[in-house]
């Protein structure tokens, strides 16, 4: 293998095909409007709107956990009602309702918007010049690759899955589960206190501990792992190729953003392959351009190895 291609959203957008995550939050909102409801009321993002939408993978990690603790606090069932012991499980039901549509229903959604796009036509003034016989990593979940060059699924690893087979979809953050659950756990008193303030500290989350609660908050936690991408078991799952791209002369990103969700595979990358091996990155934009010199940079890849190009200008015909 001597050429590889690694092909993001920004390649099927060339291709005119309806992806965005903006144009997902519209689709949402019509068809799915309560898991549209609810991405809106819980993820606690530190930047605008675009941004929601415009970073979505990376902004669910941003989850607000005691939003949801707090929904779920309302299904806390009262003591003095005939049907205490019946509703007891009431928290647990409706903290995996949440989370199911956060991650299964949000799942699913997402592939029914991008089975939706794949549908739409590319005419061929989009189609660019690609070698047929190099090796294609497509992290988009289309199959434009088969329909619009002809190249066999033999020759594409679909990294994240195929809007065909919903199941296997992998959509979802870099951020280690555990971290939040370290976060979450810390138990220790505010800084500052006197014994007297600390004792009164302790005594008041003794006070609010409600141990049939513990179910629920696990359930709401399994959030983080069930959106979790581990980057570094995928990789394990596709060693083989990853071994082999020692062989690479020249690897061409088209219309991926290099964001920090999928920077790991990146340096994975830089990692096995020789240090004459050739990049070849499209960027969309001035401001694109800069950001990938940066990455690049960071990647420890040197100028004279890298080369930036606008997609444009593969275009067949040119």
């Amino acid at each position: 293998m001597e050429t590889l291609y690694i092909v993001g959203n920004g390649f099927d957008l060339h291709h005119g095909l309806p992806t965005t995550y903006r144009g997902f939050s519209e689709y949402l909102k019509r068809e799915h409007p309560a898991i549209y409801d609810i991405l809106n009321h819980v993820i606690s993002y530190h930047f605008t709107d675009d941004d929601l939408w415009n970073r979505f993978e990376e902004n669910l990690s941003f989850i607000d956990i005691s939003y949801l603790e707090d929904h779920i606090n309302e299904y806390i069932p009262c003591p003095a009602s005939d049907d205490y012991y019946k509703d007891l499980g009431a928290c647990t039901l409706e903290a995996q309702r949440m989370v199911g549509y956060l991650t299964h229903d949000l799942r699913n959604a997402f592939a029914k918007y991008i089975r939706k796009a794949d549908s739409h036509h590319a005419g061929k003034e989009y189609l660019i010049n690609l070698d047929l016989d190099g090796f294609y990593i497509s992290f988009n979940y289309t199959r434009t690759l088969e329909k619009y060059y002809g190249i066999s699924a033999d020759n594409i690893l679909y990294l994240h899955g195929t809007h065909d087979d919903k199941e296997n979809i992998i959509l979802g953050h870099a951020v280690d589960p555990e971290t939040f659950r370290e976060e979450q756990y810390d138990e220790s008193p505010p800084e500052g206190l006197t014994p007297e303030q600390r004792e009164q500290w302790r005594e008041y989350k003794a006070d609010q501990y409600v141990p049939f609660l513990d179910e629920a908050r696990e359930e709401l936690f399994s959030y983080y792992e069930r959106t979790f991408k581990n980057v570094s078991e995928i990789i394990k799952t596709h060693s083989s190729l990853f071994n082999r791209l020692v062989e690479l002369k020249h690897i061409y990103i088209l219309g991926h953003s290099m964001s920090d969700v999928d920077i790991e595979y990146f340096e994975a990358i830089k990692e096995r392959v020789p240090q004459h091996c050739q990049w070849y990155v499209s960027y969309y934009g001035a401001n694109e351009k800069a950001k990938f010199e940066a990455t690049l940079s960071w990647l420890g890849i040197p100028e004279h190895n890298y080369t930036l190009f606008e997609l444009v200008s593969l275009r067949s015909g040119k």
